[in-house]
């Protein structure tokens, strides 16, 4: 037994040998919370991921990826917004594996949401649907037959006719009623429509109409070329052949969405009549602005992970659009590239909560980003070069880098958003690990031991600098 004792490293003196003092109780409350404060450091330390990251040439072999964007085109209606997927040349489409995408009807001047597009069958069928609204009755005929204001009353057809069609206003308030067909003669839905709209001028012109009130008007179906009269067009903001508007005596209209056969296009002409009164000339009112409805478009495509590029384009199956009328100006609130939503939701949440932040800061480099094409004849355009990074061998990301820029159309195009992706042939591995335990244990150790013989070298100067200083006044003992 005495030899172990003499083992005890830890050997105590009585306790009436000992005499506390009171720097020795302020550095034993320093010593304590040092260590408490290191400790809880190092705690935090300890449940921190720290990552490595390295870079090496793509191995991941992935067949698809998904696209999750949100785009808001400012002035092009939802109806002419087509989303589309192109290869990297922009001669072939590529297929669209899966899609989940809205699309949501925008206020031109708020932004407010307006209600969710929905695509109409004849869209979805590619037939044709346009007419007009024009109580037409007749005005006064001269001796011989003719119009008594011919010039008010002829299709805008060409400048070299015997009219000059330089006041579309004085058209409009000459008729209580002008239904007009906006066309262009390269346009091949306008050719085709063509015929039934000259019937069903003939048709009005042989009928009398009446308002609600029963007062006789005057009404008229007109055609307007706008390639011979592109300035008055694209003043009143057509920006689709055919377009057919129903105008009034204030300038105020109303668009044709129905079939374009004869019946319906005299049906809509005939009740549009009976359920308007003639205005008087005080009620006049300006011009509705042509501009009406953007769309914000969002959602996820699932296509081949293969570089290409990402269009919001103007497109129609009914209508052929005017180039100079189309403006794509856009705001981009997210657009990123996606492997596993669930699978990085996860990770994220469960297992590297901080490692990931720096990468998914570089995710959306867009995110709620204008883009304004100040005159006609010109599209905003972004290059994207895509990164993967695979984090742990298991969840992907993709990073991504980005150059915009305003580019000049050809007058002949129609405009569209474009969002070409590269793939970089170099991937980015991020590889997370946490601090053994022994490490921490380890850790712990070394504050509390460390914190003890800083504190008690403190003390022995104190006790040393004390009796020097006693000594020196003559006070010691």
């Amino acid at each position: 037994m005495q030899y172990v004792l003499k083992l005890d490293a830890f050997r105590k003196i009585p306790t009436e040998l000992t005499n506390p003092t009171m720097h020795g109780a302020y550095l034993t409350i320093l010593a304590y919370s040092i260590m408490a404060l290191l400790f809880f450091m190092e705690f935090h330390a300890y449940l921190t991921t720290s990552a490595t990251k390295t870079v090496e040439l793509d191995s991941h072999y992935a067949q698809h990826i998904w696209i999750d964007f949100d785009v808001v085109m400012h002035e092009l209606p939802c109806k002419y917004t087509k989303v589309v997927v192109r290869d990297i040349v922009g001669q072939q489409e590529l297929d669209i594996l899966d899609q989940r995408i809205t699309k949501e009807r925008t206020d031109v001047r708020s932004g407010n949401f307006k209600g969710i597009h929905t695509e109409n069958k004849r869209e979805l069928r590619g037939k044709g649907g346009g007419g007009g609204t024009a109580g037409e009755e007749r005005h006064s005929h001269t001796a011989d037959g003719g119009w008594e204001h011919p010039e008010l009353e002829a299709d805008w057809i060409t400048t070299s006719d015997e009219f000059k069609h330089t006041d579309f206003d004085a058209v409009i308030k000459y008729h209580d009623f002008t239904f007009i067909n906006f066309y262009a003669e390269w346009c091949i839905h306008c050719r085709r429509f063509a015929p039934t709209w000259i019937e069903a001028e003939g048709k009005a012109d042989a009928a009398d109409y009446r308002d609600k009130n029963g007062n006789e008007v005057v009404a008229k179906l007109l055609r307007i070329n706008c390639v011979s009269f592109q300035d008055v067009c694209a003043r009143l903001g057509i920006r689709a052949y055919p377009t057919v508007r129903m105008y009034k005596r204030d300038g105020t209209f109303a668009v044709y969405h129905g079939e374009r056969k004869l019946d319906p296009i005299v049906a809509f002409f005939k009740s549009f009549i009976e359920n308007e009164a003639i205005q008087m000339e005080s009620e006049m009112v300006s011009h509705h602005s042509t501009l009406e409805e953007g769309c914000r478009v969002h959602g996820e495509l699932k296509v081949r992970r293969v570089p290409g590029y990402f269009l919001l384009e103007a497109d129609s199956s009914l209508d052929s659009l005017e180039p100079a009328m189309t403006n794509v100006s856009h705001r981009v609130n997210h657009l990123w590239f996606l492997d596993d939503r669930e699978a990085l939701k996860n990770y994220v949440k469960n297992t590297a909560r901080h490692v990931t932040k720096d990468v998914l800061k570089n995710v959306q480099p867009m995110k709620q980003t204008e883009f304004t094409s100040y005159k006609a004849h010109m599209a905003p355009q972004h290059y994207l070069n895509v990164i993967p990074t695979i984090f742990d061998e298991s969840v992907i990301v993709y990073q991504s880098t980005v150059q915009s820029h305003i580019a000049d159309v050809k007058t002949t195009d129609i405009p569209q958003a474009r969002f070409s992706y590269r793939f970089s042939p170099m991937t980015i591995k991020v590889s997370t690990q946490g601090r053994p335990f022994y490490d921490f244990l380890t850790s712990v150790f070394a504050i509390v031991g460390g914190t003890y013989t800083f504190v008690s070298l403190v003390d022995r100067f104190w006790d040393a600098a004390s009796a020097r200083y006693k000594d020196a006044r003559g006070k010691l003992g």
